[in-house]
């Protein structure tokens, strides 16, 4: 891995090739002042859904340590402009990459700016984290390490994944106060079509005859899935954004499925049971989010 920065709207590195992006944190030294009132310019620099999702909490989290930072994110324009050439890899199907920090942060209190080209000399981008022996930290609490939170501090807010609505927002004014939603797809091409989900199918069995809203990459027909809840309602007969559907499964009484970004970004507003391919989560884990591996094993911290 390659720790890069940006410097004056440029993609900036120093060529060292590193095992984990980020630093030690027992070689962090402070950032700001406890009473700094300065801008706090961010970006990310992977950009699908999830990655934007999993980093949502950051700007409430750093106002609660320092109230007089300001917390700016970069408009599409400016993410069009420097990495519009790349930024397509985060695409899946027909929505645009460049709407999703839209879709995650809007009508977010903590934003008050979008940036443009030539705002700021420097943007802190996601590379700036910190990290210790321990792989599964979230990627949002590894960077509020990197700037000056203690451990003990994180242990007093909730900076999981926070999505704001309006009382507007609501594609579906008959929605059933009692159902779930489940999701079976993959952004990523070798992880297209069914995983292997016994373990899942365990957990769901619990929420047996609810109904469901949901969206898969494959038919659930003849499936255990579709003896579960018979009652379905498919996202893809509801030609609904992905906003939108983001509310519907943040109402949810649960959220089963693969791990994907779209059900990272309500983990803090339903209950998500997840079925990961990967061994170890890393900076992807979420709080409170069960974890189920291929092998049967649980994680949730």
């Amino acid at each position: 891995m390659v720790q890069q920065k940006i410097i004056n709207d440029r993609i900036v590195f120093d060529g060292i090739q590193r095992d984990r992006l980020g630093y030690p944190l027992n070689e962090i030294k402070p950032v700001f002042p406890k009473d700094y009132d300065g801008w706090f310019p961010f970006t990310r620099l992977c950009f699908s859904l999830g990655d934007w999702a999993v980093i949502s909490g950051l700007p409430g989290a750093l106002k609660y340590k320092y109230p007089k930072l300001k917390f700016a994110l970069p408009s599409k324009n400016y993410l069009k402009t420097t990495v519009g050439n790349v930024i397509g890899q985060w695409s899946y199907g027909s929505n645009d990459p460049l709407d999703y920090i839209d879709y995650i942060f809007k009508n977010n209190p903590h934003i008050d700016y979008r940036f443009e080209v030539g705002d700021f000399d420097s943007i802190f981008t996601d590379h700036e984290r910190a990290y210790t022996d321990d792989l599964n930290i979230p990627l949002v609490e590894q960077i509020l390490l990197r700037f000056g939170f203690t451990q003990e501090e994180l242990k007093n807010i909730d900076c999981r994944p926070h999505l704001y609505y309006d009382e507007d927002e609501n594609p579906n004014p008959d929605i059933k106060d009692d159902y779930g939603c489940l999701l079976f797809a993959s952004r990523i091409d070798k992880l297209k079509g069914r995983w292997d989900d016994k373990n899942l199918i365990k957990e769901a069995r619990k929420y047996k005859d609810t109904p469901v809203y949901y969206y898969s990459e494959f038919d659930l027909k003849g499936t255990e899935w579709e003896e579960l809840f018979p009652i379905r309602y498919n996202f893809a007969d509801l030609n609904l954004n992905l906003r939108q559907q983001m509310l519907i499964k943040s109402r949810a009484k649960f959220n089963i499925g693969y791990q994907a970004g779209i059900n990272d970004a309500v983990s803090k507003h339903s209950n998500n049971i997840i079925l990961t391919p990967y061994d170890d989560i890393k900076e992807n884990i979420i709080r409170n989010v069960k974890y189920i591996h291929f092998d049967g094993k649980i994680k949730q911290i």
